[in-house]
Order: C-alpha cells, then structure tokens, then sequence
C-alpha cells in the first residue's frame, strides 16, 4: 500500500539571546548639599532567571531530559529546541515520559531519529501518554483501514495526529476543540490503495458555492 496525504505545518522558532544587565549607579551633588542616586542598567553580569538557559545551569529535572535525548544520538540544535520548549512551558514532561513516548513509537516501527523529526515538528509530542493518548489513535488508524505496517510511515508525514483524540471508540474522526481530522483509505481506478488525511473544522462547509472541498468519506 502506498500513502499519500499532505500536512500543512508551519515552524517558526525563534532564538532570543540573553543579555545581562549591572546596576550602576551615578551619584549627583544638588545645591542643597544632599545628593540624588541614579541607577542604570548597562550590559554586565545581573542574570535573567534559570528559563532564559544561560548564564546557569539547567535544573536537574530538566538536565536528565536533555541527557536522555543526546543518548539517543538526536541531534544537538533540535534537543536545545525540545528544551527551549519546556523551560517556556510549551512541553511539560520528564525524562520517564520522553523516554516512555520513544519507545512506544519505536515498538510500532519507527527509528530514533524519525521520532526526533516528530518531535521537532508536534511541540507536545514528548509530554503525551503513550498508553491513553498515542495508542487510542493507532488503533483508531487500524480501524480505518490502515494497515498496520503503513502507520509508522503515515504517523512519520503526520506527527499531529497524536495531538488529537478518539472521543469515542467508533468515531469516524480524531478531535483537538473544535479541529477534526479524518483518515480515510482510498482506492483509486487502478486499484491502488491510497491514504487521505483531511483537517477541517466541525462547522466545515464542503461542495458548496463559491468554493469548497469535497467531504471526507461518509
């Protein structure tokens, strides 16, 4: 089986460097005798807090995940992004759970580093629980007809899937709010089986004037 499906992702990441600040302080003669103290901040050593990364070190906590990630042979700027996202709570997780979510995608067919492309791409991916958030939407994919050597390759071009949920066990869709996705295999004239994958919102309008999609499948 062959799939295709597009995923449109947009990753912005941007990079802030930490400045420092040293209190100086000016001291002023007024005609009364008494003199006024004047504070600026200069470029110098008052630190930022622990979540801007430099100048200290990451707490402990946070330093097992980063160690964990680089054991795995994942490459340095994306594990400094995973831990940017978690010192601005983007990510909540820990080493356990990381390590807990690798392995999960691994037991169905993916390889270290796959897994730190969908990491890089699915901001949450490492702060989710394999058993109740991953494993309902595997076998939501299988129930759609997915074969179960094909989900690592279409988990792979969409690592968001795992951000969504099967609300109920027969649901025809994965929900996150108000966003729906829905995987559908297809077989084209020729007999070849394809997977589509369709993002829409539950107020979608399809085939309808002037300008809409076609549905997904009933």
């Amino acid at each position: 089986m062959t799939l295709s499906g597009r995923s449109r992702s947009t990753c912005a990441v941007t990079r802030m460097r930490p400045t420092a600040c040293r209190a100086m302080t000016q001291e002023a003669e007024v005609a009364d005798g008494s003199k006024t103290v004047v504070v600026k901040n200069k470029t110098g050593d008052l630190p930022f807090p622990w979540s801007e990364k430099d100048p200290y070190r990451l707490p402990v906590s946070i330093e097992r995940v980063q160690r964990m990630l680089m054991s795995k042979g994942w490459e340095k700027p994306w594990v400094e992004q995973i831990i940017d996202r978690i010192m601005k709570n983007m990510l909540r997780t820990t080493e356990e759970r990381a390590m807990a979510v690798i392995q999960y995608l691994m037991s169905i067919g993916l390889k270290s580093d796959e897994v730190c492309n969908m990491a890089s791409i699915s901001v949450v991916l490492l702060g989710l629980n394999p058993e109740t958030r991953m494993r309902p939407v595997v076998a939501y994919l299988e129930r759609r007809g997915v074969p179960a050597s094909a989900v690592p390759d279409l988990v792979l071009k969409h690592p968001r899937l795992f951000e969504y949920k099967a609300e109920m066990e027969e649901a025809v869709y994965l929900s996150k709010g108000r966003a729906r996705i829905q995987v559908d295999v297809i077989t084209l004239p020729d007999g070849e089986k394809v997977v589509a994958v369709n993002y829409y919102r539950d107020v979608a309008s399809f085939l309808e004037s002037p300008v809409a999609p076609a549905p997904p499948l009933p």
